[in-house]
C-alpha cells in the first residue's frame, strides 16, 4: 500500500472512529452502563445486556421523569421503546413524559392503548381524561372522570386524595367550563366536603367561581387557567409562562392569573417579568390588595430583603399591612422577613 493510500486509510478509520464515540456520547447513559456489565460478566443469572437495557432504561426514565428532566427521559425511553411497545408500564411511563412535555395527543396514544386493553387501569384512566381535557375534548373526559367514578376503585386512595373527591371535583370543573356553573359548584362542594384537603375544589370554590359570577372570567378562560396551573406545577414552564399571558390579555381582571404568574415567576427567579405582570394586575384591579403585596415580594426577593435598595418596598408593605389590617399576605411576607 502506497504512503498516500496509508494515509488515506488512516483518515478513514479515524473518521469512523469518531463517528462512532459520536453515537455513543449520544446513547443514554443506562446503555452503556448495561455493555460495561456484559463486557465485565456482571450481569445476574438469567439476564443478557438486552434484557438489561430494558430494566435500568425503564428505571433511568422514571427517575429522569421525577426529576422533570422530560426530554432527557422520552430519548431513554426511545432506546427501549420498540422492546416494549406491549407492556402498559412502559405504555404508561412514556405517556406520563409525553404529557409534560405538551404532546397530548401521543399521551392520550399510549392511555388509550392501556384503558383499551386493561378496561380496569385506574391510573391510566385517570391520566386519560386529563389528557382529554388538554386536548378541549371535554365530553370524552367527563365521560371518563363518571366512568372511574362508577369503578370499584373509586373507593381507594388515589394520589393522596380520597378518589371520589378528586374525581367528583375535575367532574365539575369540567361543568363549570361547560357553562352549567350551579350543576358544577354542587359537584365541587360534594368533592370539597367528601375530602377538605381537595384543593382544586377549595380554590374554584372560593376564588374562581366568585369570578365567573362577577364575568371577569368564563369557560375558556377557565380552562386556559386550569393547564397553566398544572403547566406551573409540572415546571412546563414555556407552555405556562404562554398560557399566563393569553389570561393577562384577554382576562385582565382576573386575579388567579397574576398570583400563578407570581407563582411561576418566583419559583424561576424571574423577578423583573413578575413584578412587570403584577403592575399590569394593580392597575387592572386597584382594590385586590394581595397583588400589592405580591408585587412587593417579588422586589424584595429581586433586591434582597437586606438591601439598601429593600428599604422603600418594606416601608411600602407594612404601610399596606396598616391600611388593611384584614388582609393575611402582607402580614405573612412581613412575618417571614421577622419584621412584623
Amino acid at each position: 500500500m502506497s504512503p498516500r493510500a496509508r494515509s488515506a486509510a488512516a483518515c478513514a478509520l479515524a473518521a469512523a472512529l469518531a463517528l462512532a464515540a459520536g453515537a455513543r456520547a449520544d446513547e443514554p447513559p443506562c446503555i452503556a452502563q448495561c455493555r460495561d456489565l456484559a463486557a465485565k460478566k456482571q450481569l445476574r443469572d438469567g439476564l443478557n445486556e438486552q434484557g438489561c437495557q430494558v430494566n435500568i432504561c425503564q428505571m433511568d426514565g422514571r427517575n429522569l421523569y421525577k426529576e422533570g428532566k422530560y426530554k432527557e427521559a422520552l430519548d431513554t425511553y426511545a432506546v427501549i421503546a420498540d422492546r416494549l411497545q406491549t407492556s402498559p408500564s412502559f405504555r404508561f411511563d412514556r405517556g406520563l413524559v409525553y404529557y409534560s412535555l405538551g404532546r397530548f395527543d401521543e399521551a392520550l396514544l399510549d392511555f388509550n392503548v392501556i384503558v383499551t386493553e386493561s378496561p380496569d387501569s385506574f391510573p391510566a384512566g385517570a391520566q386519560r381524561a386529563h389528557t382529554l381535557v388538554r386536548l378541549g375534548k371535554l365530553k370524552d373526559a367527563r365521560e371518563e372522570f363518571d366512568k372511574l367514578l362508577a369503578s370499584p376503585a373509586a373507593e381507594r386512595e388515589f394520589r393522596g386524595l380520597r378518589t371520589k373527591s378528586y374525581l367528583t371535583g375535575n367532574i365539575g370543573v369540567i361543568d363549570v367550563v361547560n357553562g352549567d356553573v350551579s350543576k358544577g359548584k354542587q359537584e365541587l362542594e360534594d368533592a370539597l366536603q367528601q375530602d377538605g384537603r381537595n384543593t382544586l375544589a377549595s380554590t374554584y370554590i372560593y376564588r374562581v367561581l366568585p369570578q365567573v359570577d362577577k364575568k371577569t372570567i368564563d369557560g375558556p378562560g377557565i380552562l386556559l387557567l386550569l393547564g397553566a396551573s398544572e403547566d406551573v406545577g409540572i415546571a412546563n414552564r414555556d407552555a405556562a409562562r404562554d398560557a399566563i399571558e393569553k389570561l393577562v390579555q384577554k382576562y385582565p381582571k382576573f386575579p388567579e392569573t397574576y398570583f400563578l404568574a407570581a407563582e411561576l415567576y418566583r419559583g424561576t427567579g424571574h423577578f423583573d417579568e413578575c413584578e412587570r405582570l403584577l403592575l399590569i394586575g394593580e392597575k387592572a384591579i386597584p382594590d385586590e390588595v394581595d397583588l400589592k403585596a405580591e408585587r412587593i415580594r417579588c422586589t424584595l426577593l429581586k433586591v434582597g430583603p437586606t438591601s439598601p435598595e429593600a428599604k422603600e418596598p418594606i416601608t411600602e408593605l407594612k404601610q399596606l399591612s396598616f391600611d388593611h389590617p384584614d388582609a393575611s399576605l402582607p402580614k405573612k411576607i412581613l412575618r417571614a422577613l421577622d419584621i412584623y
